[in-house]
């Protein structure tokens, strides 16, 4: 269960272990561009085909521009990580970065919602990227090129909102 937390991380991103580019340099745009989605704040419960057993993620406004998350198996420690939402066209992202880490390196999670309580991530593969990780306005367009392509937007966790009882 531990790996749906870290799954969100930079270890997301490796489809391929022995050619895995952890992460990428810069988020896909600044803060002052970021925005809070009021929908997607809350308390999920989230699972994968691999895990079907749930972790949690408590996604909350930190300052008007950027998420605050904590995932947690309940094993352990909660990673907690920083995000920041934009959009590429019609599809909205979270670019997330694990706090406490040495390393700066996000992960790109396009996120959709079917209904209030569902949440569907989605995570952007960095290999086909590799050339162009350092630049940040090239890797936007080739994402913004790529998104639909399922082998570089890799479907990673279902989520359903947990409402507090009563």
């Amino acid at each position: 269960m531990r790996r749906n937390a870290r799954v969100l991380l930079m270890v997301a991103t490796c489809v391929i272990p022995s050619a895995c580019i952890t992460g990428f340099k810069q988020p896909l745009g600044s803060v002052e561009e970021a925005f809070i989605e009021p929908k997607l704040l809350g308390h999920w419960a989230c699972s994968s085909a691999e895990e079907p057993t749930p972790s949690v993620l408590d996604i909350m406004d930190f300052d008007g521009k950027q998420y605050y998350i904590e995932s947690s198996d309940g094993k352990g420690d909660p990673t907690r990580l920083r995000a920041l939402g934009h959009r590429i066209e019609d599809v909205a992202f979270l670019s997330a970065l694990e706090l406490g880490k040495k390393d700066d390196e996000w992960v790109f999670l396009a996120y959709a919602q079917s209904d209030a309580d569902h949440l569907s991530l989605r995570v952007v593969d960095a290999t086909p990227f590799e050339d162009i990780l350092d630049d940040a306005p090239s890797v936007k367009q080739r994402l913004a090129e790529q998104m639909r392509d399922p082998e570089v937007v890799v479907s990673l966790l279902s989520c359903t909102r947990v409402r507090p009882p009563g």
